[in-house]
């Protein structure tokens, strides 16, 4: 809301520039016969602009993820918000970098993680570690918003989605692939080794054991 207020007073500063120039002033005979400063009015609209730019792409960016996170919701509504560093402090469930209510359909990535993968979805093929990882928590909090609530169930879910996901942000096929299983074989088997993340990991999420769902195009299916 700061953005957009600072930028609403640039233009506010332009159409008050350009009434003078219009309109009859209070206490003078007619508008102001000087020429307009074009450039001085051209110095407030990239300001304004400049101001308006961060909000204006936060919401841009929360309807393309959203739309993201609703088709692999099966259609189940879902409404990503991006909390920004003031959101974030204040966020009771602010350890978590994202979280998703079923109920309500709203999911909730921390800051900065909607940029690490709006990063991913620029240079998939050279992703590091935090970028696919952002790649399964949108696939992770999606299938929350299905109706999943069991965070075993969930991630495995997301494992063997991933690469449909990746397909939705526009990744190439080979690539998608790549970073999906990446993520199975390097990240998602590191669950089980860490305290906090055992809840997030099953060994029965493998090919062929009982969380393999069989989807034609899974993570881990034969291309």
């Amino acid at each position: 809301m700061v953005w957009i207020a600072v930028s609403l007073f640039f233009c506010w500063m332009i159409v008050r520039e350009l009434r003078s120039h219009w309109l009859d002033r209070p206490g003078y005979d007619g508008p102001d016969p000087r020429p307009i400063a074009r450039s001085h009015l051209a110095l407030l609209a990239a300001l304004a602009l400049l101001f308006a730019w961060p909000p204006l792409n936060q919401w841009r960016v929360e309807r393309y993820l959203s739309s993201k996170a609703t088709m692999l919701a099966d259609s189940h509504r879902a409404r990503l918000h991006c909390n920004t560093v003031f959101d974030t402090l204040f966020d009771r469930e602010m350890m978590n970098p994202g979280h998703a209510d079923p109920k309500t359909g709203e999911i909730v990535f921390q800051y900065p993680w909607c940029d690490r993968i709006m990063d991913y979805r620029a240079h998939p093929e050279r992703a590091d570690w935090e970028e696919i990882a952002s790649l399964n928590m949108l696939t992770h909090e999606s299938m929350h918003i299905r109706g999943e609530y069991d965070e075993s169930i969930t991630e495995c879910e997301a494992v063997q989605r991933n690469f449909r996901t990746a397909r939705l942000l526009g990744v190439r096929e080979e690539v998608a692939r790549s970073n999906a299983l990446f993520y199975y074989q390097n990240m998602y088997s590191r669950h089980g080794q860490v305290g906090m993340q055992a809840p997030y990991f099953s060994d029965q999420c493998a090919p062929g054991k009982a969380m393999d769902e069989h989807l034609s195009d899974s993570t881990w299916a034969t291309p």
